[in-house]
């Protein structure tokens, strides 16, 4: 029966029907969840719309996408209030669940799978939530995966412009996360030594390294002049937040891996540096210092922030409830295990995943360097559903065999 169904054909619209279905009545639920972060997105939507989508003049204090993308929604606030925003995220996120199923088509060539697939994304209670909280976790997902469509077209075809689209959307992701900035030479030499191994010549390759980086500087270009326009000099980022966030993980106050905040920071020592590139560099050295003079501290700090990161239990007071436990433990919980399980019987298609592989390899290090959270985790989990998916197939098929 259930095999029946996901051998349907245009299943996938049915789905992407259902999953804001799903999202909209979790929505009329609970409301739009605008966290700190969230808060901070919203005003400056405001100030973007204001200005006619414009950047603001001041030094913004993350990266621009998600501000950016809930400004495009910011009209609807005069009839819904807030949950305009998450109206935005919840068509993004139903989007996101085409994106599975066609990503998965590449990778397995098999429609039962790719809708299994779908359905897991529709309904993964994480993807879910996430479509109502006011964070940048769903737009990020989305033109991240987006990307990751085309680097698998790439390894399968090496069309250029299949490159040329990879560095675009992750340009466009890393302007919604700037974790994504140094990933890029990385995917890079991926690229070329895939591209390697399958008798490409070095003409072909020197054309990777200059398409993809060219196209990605292209897109990072705008923002990059604007911090000139309002810093005096070239500014990748933004100026005054990255060490912040790396003292917060490499402090002598850290002792659970993660947070800003709380009793795992303490920044009144640096109260007194009011330039802000100058308490970002103050804060990067003090954090360099305690790493230095308590290495073996540091070890064990970068094994809690491991397990805090790919634990499916939760470590927010607020959220450490048995019931969102239980709920994160038959959903991420089972995939993971499927996940570790898939690794090892599709090593034949690793080359065609070895992206997704790698950003899951990258993100654990930028997470082991600076602070850990489930909330980090959620980009690699799509990841994991995708591979997954083939092995719930085949046990949904090995039970209606029996039965």
């Amino acid at each position: 029966m259930v095999l029946k169904i996901i051998n349907s054909n245009n299943l996938i619209q049915k789905i992407f029907l259902f999953s804001i279905i799903i999202k909209i009545i979790l929505l009329a639920l609970m409301g739009a969840q605008p966290f700190l972060d969230g808060q901070w997105y919203i005003k400056t939507a405001e100030e973007i719309w204001s200005s006619g989508f414009l950047f603001p003049s001041d030094a913004i204090r993350d990266a621009p996408g998600t501000p950016y993308f809930y400004a495009l929604f910011y009209p609807l606030t005069k009839l819904i209030g807030i949950d305009a925003f998450a109206v935005g995220n919840i068509l993004v996120a139903s989007l996101t669940v085409v994106l599975g199923y066609k990503i998965s088509l590449e990778i397995f060539k098999d429609q039962k799978i790719a809708n299994i697939t779908a359905i897991i994304f529709a309904l993964y209670p994480f993807f879910n939530f996430y479509s109502i909280a006011l964070l940048s976790e769903t737009i990020y997902l989305f033109l991240l995966y987006l990307a990751f469509l085309f680097s698998v077209r790439f390894i399968k075809f090496f069309r250029l412009k299949d490159l040329a689209l990879f560095s675009f959307f992750f340009g466009l992701d890393t302007l919604v996360r700037f974790a994504n900035l140094p990933m890029l030479i990385f995917f890079l030499a991926l690229f070329v030594f895939v591209a390697f191994r399958n008798g490409k010549d070095l003409k072909f390759l020197t054309k990777i390294v200059f398409v993809g980086g060219f196209v990605f500087t292209l897109t990072m270009t705008p923002w990059w002049i604007r911090n000139y326009h309002v810093h005096g000099e070239f500014v990748a980022t933004s100026v005054g937040e990255s060490g912040k966030v790396f003292y917060s993980g490499n402090n002598p106050m850290n002792k659970t891996g993660g947070g800003i905040g709380g009793v795992d920071l303490d920044t009144s020592s640096f109260a007194h540096i009011k330039d802000p590139a100058l308490k970002d560099k103050a804060m990067w050295e003090a954090g360099i210092n305690w790493i230095k003079e308590n290495p073996t501290d540091w070890l064990v700090l970068e094994f809690r922030k491991l397990m805090r990161l790919y634990s499916p239990i939760f470590y927010d007071p607020g959220y450490n409830k048995w019931y969102y436990n239980l709920i994160s433990l038959l959903s991420y919980g089972v995939v993971f295990i499927l996940f570790l399980i898939a690794l090892f019987r599709f090593r034949d298609k690793i080359w065609l995943y070895s992206p997704m592989l790698l950003y899951l390899a990258l993100l654990t290090g930028v997470h082991l360097v600076f602070i850990a959270s489930l909330r980090y985790r959620l980009p690699v989990e799509p990841f994991m559903i995708l591979l997954a998916s083939p092995i719930i197939y085949t046990y949904l098929e090995r039970y209606e065999t029996d039965n």
